[in-house]
């Protein structure tokens, strides 16, 4: 773990954050491959700063949703049973997904729109 896992937060790019996170990714996987719920599957986060273990429970499970909400078309109630959640955290989830998407969209609109203007 980094020294300062809080100030290291703002920068994924650091070996020691990096790791945790991503053997964290995989301990979840595997933990909800072989039949756990997501909230026994979280059990495998001990001994993570909490505020990185809410980053990485936010992005596994947006990251989830995505593959198999959008990519396979798997039904969100479906998700919410198969992990033993409730639907509705899954629907915000989903919805700060589609949000995060549109603020991207934006972004990018308006970097175009500027680049643009400056070769005009």
């Amino acid at each position: 773990m980094p020294q300062s896992p809080v100030d290291d937060l703002n920068d994924y790019t650091h070996k020691a954050t990096s790791k945790v996170y991503d053997l964290a990714i995989q301990a979840i996987r595997k933990a909800i491959s072989t039949g756990k719920t997501f909230n026994e599957a979280l059990n495998t986060l001990q001994g993570i700063d909490d505020m990185l273990r809410n980053v990485i429970i936010d992005d596994f499970l947006k990251n989830l949703i995505v593959e198999q909400h959008f990519n396979k078309g798997r039904g969100i109630d479906d998700l919410a049973l198969i992990l033993d959640i409730p639907y509705e955290r899954i629907e915000q989830c989903r919805i700060k997904i589609i949000s995060e998407l549109d603020m991207y969209d934006q972004h990018k609109e308006d970097m175009y729109e500027e680049v643009s203007q400056m070769t005009h």
